[in-house]
């Protein structure tokens, strides 16, 4: 998985050059029939999709002031009235619309639906010249295709490609290359189409052009009462901005981290590859294919391929680059729809790969969410009684999730049937933050980067968390999936996402999928004769945690370095575990004979009340027998001073002293009243 939004070069490579990426070459005589400009069905001076308020092209560098950019937005010059086509002469074909055209490269025709593999050629006729900037295809394809368009932008021809889905009466819609730039074109001179897949069967029932305000490569912002949201045109319709209008907490207005093309809140995908394909790095290790909305590890920039913009709503299709790679835009749309409601904001999401590259089972990030450092906590609902408002999860000292020793310790899990999945970062003192709800997920995956309270949105210091499930991409195949944001104290997130609990289900997410989910553990009683109870065991320090099936126990061996350390959350546990509740702790331990030494202390460091992190005031120290045989090890906890009000966290370091290789049996670990 892609552990971090970080652009390691420092910079980033101008959004407007990564958006003419096509190729531009004169032709000259090439054209050997005249051959005009496509009508536009509908087309009246500059209109284009009506602006919600404070839909304004800004600066994201930017975002936190308000600062507005009047939007560059050039007038077409008059042009003539589309003529009216003519009826087709030999060899020539016309659409619904009444486009003329000429075809060649295929194997059979009837009632023109072609038959081909590659190289369908179409060749439009009889068009009038207008100035326009996005393309529409009406279709009905059998596979999905590849189609190349020729059309003309300032004298010079543009080759551009698109990608189209197999289905009946399909519409797509296709900004040219310039768009962010302000280009417009005059002419369609050629479409070539390639099947992805076989033999495809297409028939072409419209053809037409549209002119769409441009917003230029700036961020484009929608607002209510209660939220502003921004996103970044030019890093592919990702979120780069959310504001709370009702933050009570001076300074903090972007609760995203927009750092770079790698944080946002976006879409990112994990697939495979073929021999065709040569592999990128990334933080030093191999990269595989991974299509991310915002852009690439380089800065550059993903692709705009459609926008439409309502009152309360924004629609982004947009092509993403390869992360790992140097500017290599995949073969991939993603789509967007972001609606603003009184109190949330949905989000639609949905991704269609063409690579055809057999791809293999991969955690994938549903969505990539990155918030900005000064939320110092992480929440989560770890229990199984499913939205009857049961204690959450917390962790507030996450570490780099990139790191792989911390990597076990940022995944959380979801257990048994619960279905409240959703997930919070907060800062602890002023209960204030963004929450993030996607149904039918397995587990987040969360942490911290350079953590340093900043509030700024720019900062290299980010927190994250990715909704994971383990699913298999198919290649011309819809992902789909919808989440919602909202903001607030922690008791009001978790308000507006009961009050709206069912408003998806995300199950064509399990499709193609592998379980990650967890037993539900009772923290209280963690016997290890159930394999799975070695969860509620987190290896903080120089030691590696395993399971010894034979003996039904936890393994716990330590490493070089010394002081070998495990933790237990307690504050997983959705049941409180009080001083009033509980007296005892027992241990059943063993030490084999066959470690280095025969005599050992252990150290149980607790943390209760408001102490989330141990710090030797609440300790107990313990010798520990080493026979080779199982004893119980008991801890008077009601007689203990500092026992009082509710557990949080137990750390465990079980060697005061040990050399490398020597091993703690433990089979179970229990609280008593």
């Amino acid at each position: 998985m892609r552990t971090t939004g970080i652009n390691e070069t420092g910079g980033r490579k101008d959004g407007r050059k990564a958006e003419r990426s096509g190729s531009r070459m004169k032709r000259g005589s090439f054209v050997t029939v005249t051959l005009l400009t496509l009508a536009v069905a509908i087309l009246c001076g500059c209109a284009g999709p009506g602006t919600g308020e404070g839909g304004k092209a800004t600066d994201p560098d930017a975002v936190d002031t308000g600062g507005v950019i009047e939007t560059a937005t050039p007038e077409p010059t008059a042009t003539p009235e589309p003529t009216i086509a003519r009826t087709p002469g030999p060899d020539q074909y016309m659409m619904e619309n009444g486009v003329i055209y000429s075809a060649g490269g295929f194997t059979d025709m009837n009632d023109q639906t072609f038959t081909f593999k590659k190289g369908l050629n179409i060749l439009p006729l009889d068009y009038t010249k207008k100035y326009f900037n996005k393309l529409v295809l009406r279709y009905t394809s059998t596979k999905a295709l590849k189609l190349n368009v020729t059309y003309v932008v300032e004298g010079e021809e543009v080759v551009d490609t698109f990608y189209l889905e197999s289905g009946e009466n399909v519409t797509f819609k296709g900004l040219i290359l310039g768009y962010l730039d302000g280009d417009t074109a005059t002419e369609i001179r050629e479409l070539t189409v390639d099947s992805r897949k076989g033999s495809s069967e297409l028939t072409v029932h419209e053809l037409s052009t549209e002119y769409a305000e441009v917003h230029n490569d700036k961020t484009y912002y929608i607002e209510n009462d209660r939220y502003k949201i921004g996103v970044r045109l030019s890093w592919g319709g990702g979120i780069n901005y959310v504001q709370d209008k009702q933050c009570p907490v001076e300074g903090l207005t972007n609760l995203v981290n927009s750092h770079d093309t790698g944080r946002l809140v976006q879409q990112s995908y994990y697939g495979g590859y073929d021999s065709s394909y040569t592999p990128g790095t990334f933080n030093g290790s191999t990269w595989p294919y991974n299509p991310v909305q915002g852009g690439d590890q380089y800065g550059n920039s993903s692709r705009l391929i459609d926008l439409e913009i309502g009152a309360n709503y924004i629609y982004i299709k947009s092509q993403p680059q390869d992360w790992s790679q140097n500017n290599l835009i995949t073969p991939s749309y993603m789509e967007n729809k972001y609606v603003l409601e009184s109190d949330h904001i949905r989000v639609d999401n949905r991704f269609v790969d063409y690579s055809g590259y057999p791809h293999g089972f991969s955690n994938q990030e549903l969505p990539a969410f990155y918030t900005v450092s000064y939320l110092d906590c992480f929440w989560w609902y770890n229990g199984v009684n499913s939205w009857t408002g049961e204690n959450l999860s917390y962790r507030d000292s996450l570490n780099f999730w990139g790191d792989q020793k911390y990597a076990d310790d940022c995944r959380f899990h979801m257990k048994g049937d619960n279905t409240e999945t959703w997930c919070a970062w907060t800062n602890t003192k002023d209960d204030f933050g963004i929450g993030l709800f996607v149904p039918n997920i397995d587990l987040f995956y969360a942490g911290r980067y350079n953590y340093n309270k900043s509030k700024n949105s720019g900062n290299d210091a980010t927190n994250y968390v990715a909704p994971l499930l383990t699913i298999q991409l198919q290649s011309y195949k819809a992902l789909e999936y919808s989440y919602l944001l909202t903001t607030g104290s922690l008791e009001n997130i978790r308000a507006t996402f009961t009050a709206n609990k069912d408003f998806a289900s995300n199950e064509s997410l399990h499709n193609s999928y592998t379980a990650e989910r967890e037993a539900f553990i009772d923290y209280t009683n963690i016997d290890f004769s159930d394999k799975n109870n070695a969860a509620a065991f987190t290896a903080l320090n120089n030691c590696s945690l395993g399971y010894n099936s034979a003996g039904k126990a936890l393994k716990i061996r330590t490493k070089a370095g010394g002081d070998p350390q495990v933790a237990i959350y307690v504050s997983d546990y959705p049941g409180e575990i009080t001083n009033s509740k509980y007296k005892t702790l027992t241990i059943e331990y063993m030490v084999p004979t066959s470690n280095t030494r025969t005599d050992y202390v252990c150290d149980l460091f607790f943390c209760t009340g408001d102490k989330l992190s141990p710090d030797g005031s609440e300790r107990v120290r313990e010798e520990l027998i080493c026979d080779g045989e199982y004893h119980t090890l008991t801890v008077d906890l009601a007689g203990l001073s500092f026992w009082s009000g509710k557990l949080n966290l137990i750390r465990f370091d079980f060697f005061d002293e040990c050399t490398s290789g020597d091993i703690l049996m433990v089979k179970s670990f229990r609280f008593e009243n």
